[in-house]
């Protein structure tokens, strides 16, 4: 097997753990799960060829999603990272296109050698300023942008990783081990 079949064996595989980690299967059972299709594809491949392999198992995504079933009591911890830097991003590039806006609006007031300050919608409770210089020079800064940059992403982290099913873990746990009474 050529170091490029072997590159394309590890790429599927890695699709595919991808979307088992997607699915919610715990650590353990992606290892043995790709531990079993790195086996059958170094076998399929020396008996067809690479390529016919790959192509025997299908999408990576479908595999997965047929492979197991969802486990409703672990946490979402791989989706909500994705989704938290999503909205951070979001959260940042609407923070600088504020600010730029901003600055543009102070420049076109002609408010010009001093430091102007404002609130902007949708904003509430940061403190835009800006100043602009005859000589075309800008600066501008928002306090208080924080709560936002930090507090948005951290609740949609938790909103979309649900810590709480683990407590679902705990009382299922508990249910299969208490002992029904005669």
């Amino acid at each position: 097997m050529t170091i490029i079949d072997r590159a394309r064996i590890e790429s599927a595989i890695l699709r595919y753990d991808f979307w088992l980690e997607m699915r919610g299967v715990r650590g353990s059972r992606r290892r043995d799960l790709r531990r079993e299709l790195r086996a059958n594809l170094a076998e399929a491949s020396a008996d067809v060829g690479t390529t016919r392999a790959l192509f025997g198992i299908g999408s990576p995504k479908e595999l997965a999603f047929g492979a197991t079933e969802t486990d409703s009591t672990r946490p979402r911890w791989s989706q909500a990272a994705m989704a938290a830097a999503g909205v951070f991003t979001v959260v940042l590039f609407g923070c600088v296109l504020t600010a730029i806006a901003f600055t543009s609006g102070v420049e076109a007031s002609g408010a010009t050698g001093r430091e102007v300050s404002g609130a902007v919608f949708p904003w509430f409770g940061v403190d835009y300023t800006a100043q602009v210089d005859p000589g075309r020079s800008y600066s501008a800064g928002a306090g208080g942008i924080g709560g936002y940059l930090l507090g948005l992403p951290l609740l949609t982290f938790v909103l979309v990783a649900q810590p709480w099913r683990l407590l679902r873990r705990g009382h299922r746990a508990a249910a299969t081990t208490s002992s029904p009474r005669a």
